[in-house]
C-alpha cells in the first residue's frame, strides 16, 4: 500500500486529468500501475479469474489517461474498486471544490467503457480495453481520441438498419459527425411535420431567441418546433439520446428545431449553453446542481449550394473557400455587416458543410459541467440556394424538476397596461406563445401559480418591455399594474416560472 501510494504522488497530474482536447494531441500517458498488493502479478485465484486486469482508465471525455492493473480486495464490492480507479487517475482534480464540498458530486463515481456503456461488474471489465471514469452528478462525454476517430454503435436501432458511425472532427470544441443517424425520407419527414404545425407557439414562423421570444435581427430564418406529435421527431429524439448514452426522458430535449434560411440567411454566433447564473428561478450552472444544454444534435435536412455551414469561429480550419466566398458575400451583405463577419469566419475557421440527412453532435458543456466558451457557434449565411436543418438540445437534467415540487399554489392575476404602447403578454418558457394583447389601459385575468413568469413584449416583439413573477405571499388576487421597465422578479433562487391556464397547456 505504501508503494502504491507513492506511486500516486509520483504520478504527473497532467497524464491522468489534462484534457489533450484543448491541444488535438492524443497521446496516451504511459503511466502503469498496480493499485492493490501482489495484484501485477496476475495470480489466478480460486474462482479461475485472474487477480488483476490492466487497462487504460481515462477521466470523462479524456483522451490520455493512465495504464493500471486493477483487482478487487477482500471484501470489497465493484464500487469500490471503481472509487480507487478514480483516486489513480486523479478525478476529483478535475472537479471545482464546491462541487464536491457542497453539492455532492465525485462518489460515487461511474465507470464506462470505451462503447459508452457503464460497468457496474468485474466480469464486464476487461483486459487491455479503454475506460472513462464519470463523477456522480454528471454525464458520460465522449472522448474525441484523434480527428477521424470512429467508434462504431450496433446497439441503436436505425431505419437504414446501418450502425451508428461516430466520427471525430475536431478536438476543441468537441464536434462529431453520426453517420446513418436518419435517412432522406426522414429528412424530409422531418420537414414536412414542420410545415404542418398548428399550435401558435410552435409553428412556423420567424425565428426567435432567448427566454423573451424576441426577433433577432441576427437570425435570419424561420423556424417551427415539432414535438412528440411526429413520429419522425420522436423517432429521431430517442435515437440521438441512444447515441449520447442517456436514457430518453421528454423533459430533458427541447422538442426538435426546424430551421429554413433563405438565400442571405443566417444566425450569428452564440452558444447554446445558458450564462451559468440564475433566470427567471431557473438555475443554469451545472457545476451548482443546476440544469444547461449538455449537447446539440444538428441534423441537415438539405444540400445547400454555398454556404449554410455550422461554423465554430473559435477552432481553427480549412480556408481554402475563403476568398472566392468572400467576393461572393461582398455582393449580398454591407462591408460592416455581420454576415461578412460571420462569412469571413466560417470560411477561415473550423466548419462543417451541410448535406442531406448528415447529422452532427457538438457539446456545450465541459466534462466537469462548465459552460465550453469553444463551442460559439454561428449558422452560416446561405451564399446560394437554400438551407433546412433541425437541431435537438439535450438538457443534462430536468430544468423543472425541483421547481415543479415547489408549485401548486396558485392566485389570480389581473394585468393591467398602464404604458402609452400595446403590449403581448407571454410564458417566459414559452414565449412564442402570446397569450393575450392587451392595449393601453386594458386589462387580462390570468389564473396562475406561484413563481410562474411573464414578459411583455412590443408588438414587433423585438423589445421587452417589462416582466413579472407571480408571488403568492402578496396575496391570492393581485392587480398587475404594468409599467415600462418593470422587472418585478423577486421569487426565490429555486422558483417555478411559466404559466399554465385553461387555454394552453406546455407541449410534451
Amino acid at each position: 500500500q505504501a508503494l502504491a501510494l507513492a506511486f500516486l504522488l509520483f504520478l504527473s497530474p497532467f497524464g491522468a486529468m489534462g484534457d489533450d482536447n484543448e491541444t488535438g494531441s492524443s497521446m496516451e500517458s504511459e503511466s502503469r500501475q498496480c493499485i492493490s498488493p501482489g495484484e501485477c502479478e496476475n495470480v489466478p485465484q480460486e474462482d479461475g479469474t485472474k487477480s488483476a486486469k490492466t487497462a487504460m482508465f481515462h477521466n470523462n471525455g479524456v483522451n490520455n489517461g493512465v495504464e493500471a492493473s486493477v483487482s478487487l480486495q477482500d471484501g470489497e464490492d465493484f464500487q469500490g474498486l471503481v472509487n480507487r480507479i478514480a483516486d489513480i487517475v486523479r478525478a476529483n482534480d478535475t472537479l471545482q471544490h464546491y462541487q464536491i464540498s457542497e453539492y455532492g458530486f465525485g462518489r460515487p463515481y461511474k465507470l464506462y467503457n470505451g462503447q459508452g456503456h457503464e460497468i457496474g461488474d468485474w466480469s464486464h471489465l476487461k483486459e487491455e480495453e479503454k475506460y472513462y471514469v464519470v463523477p456522480n452528478g454528471l454525464l458520460f462525454m465522449w472522448p474525441t481520441v484523434e480527428i477521424n476517430h470512429t467508434v462504431v454503435i450496433t446497439d441503436v436501432e436505425t431505419t437504414n438498419k446501418k450502425p451508428i458511425r461516430l466520427r471525430t472532427l475536431n478536438h476543441s470544441p468537441r464536434v462529431f459527425e453520426i453517420e446513418n443517424l436518419l435517412t432522406e425520407e426522414e429528412a424530409e419527414g422531418l420537414r414536412q411535420a414542420a410545415m404542418n404545425v398548428d399550435h401558435e407557439g410552435n409553428r412556423f414562423q420567424r425565428s426567435t431567441t432567448g427566454h423573451t421570444g424576441n426577433v433577432d435581427p441576427f437570425r435570419t430564418s424561420d423556424n417551427a418546433f415539432v414535438h412528440s406529435e411526429s413520429a419522425v421527431s420522436l423517432n429521431l429524439t430517442k435515437r440521438a439520446f441512444d447515441v449520447v448514452r442517456m436514457k430518453y426522458d421528454a423533459p430533458l430535449a427541447d422538442g426538435i428545431q426546424v430551421l429554413r434560411y433563405n438565400a442571405s440567411g443566417g444566425y450569428r454566433w452564440h452558444t447554446d449553453w445558458f450564462p451559468e447564473s440564475q433566470v427567471y428561478g431557473r438555475n443554469y450552472d451545472v457545476t451548482r446542481g443546476g440544469a444547461n444544454r449538455f449537447a446539440t444534435v444538428f441534423f441537415y435536412l438539405s444540400d445547400v449550394e454555398h454556404g449554410g455551414q455550422t461554423g465554430f469561429p473559435e477552432a481553427e480550419g480549412d480556408r481554402s473557400e475563403l476568398e472566392y466566398s468572400m467576393s461572393v458575400a461582398r455582393g449580398m451583405f454591407g462591408p460592416q455587416s455581420w454576415e461578412m463577419e460571420a462569412v469571413e469566419k466560417c470560411f477561415g475557421k473550423f466548419s462543417v458543410k451541410p448535406a442531406m440527412a448528415r447529422a452532427i453532435l457538438f457539446y456545450s458543456l465541459h466534462p466537469n459541467g462548465k459552460g465550453d466558451h469553444m463551442s460559439m457557434h454561428t449558422g452560416c449565411p446561405v451564399l446560394k440556394g437554400q438551407k433546412w436543418a433541425a437541431n435537438l438540445w439535450i438538457w443534462n437534467k430536468d430544468r423543472d424538476a425541483e421547481k415543479e415540487k415547489k408549485r401548486g399554489k396558485s392566485l389570480s392575476a389581473t394585468f393591467v397596461n398602464r404604458m402609452d404602447v400595446p403590449c403581448l403578454v407571454s410564458w417566459v418558457t414559452n414565449p412564442r406563445h402570446v397569450q393575450g394583447r392587451l392595449a393601453p389601459g386594458e386589462t387580462m385575468q390570468m389564473n396562475t401559480y406561484h413563481t410562474d413568469s411573464f414578459v411583455f413584449r412590443d408588438e414587433d416583439r423585438v423589445r421587452v418591455l417589462a416582466r413579472w413573477t407571480a408571488d403568492i405571499d402578496k396575496g391570492e388576487t393581485q392587480v398587475v399594474n404594468i409599467q415600462r421597465g418593470m422587472d418585478d422578479n423577486s421569487g426565490d433562487s429555486d422558483n417555478q416560472y411559466g404559466t399554465r391556464t385553461s387555454s394552453y397547456r406546455k407541449p410534451a
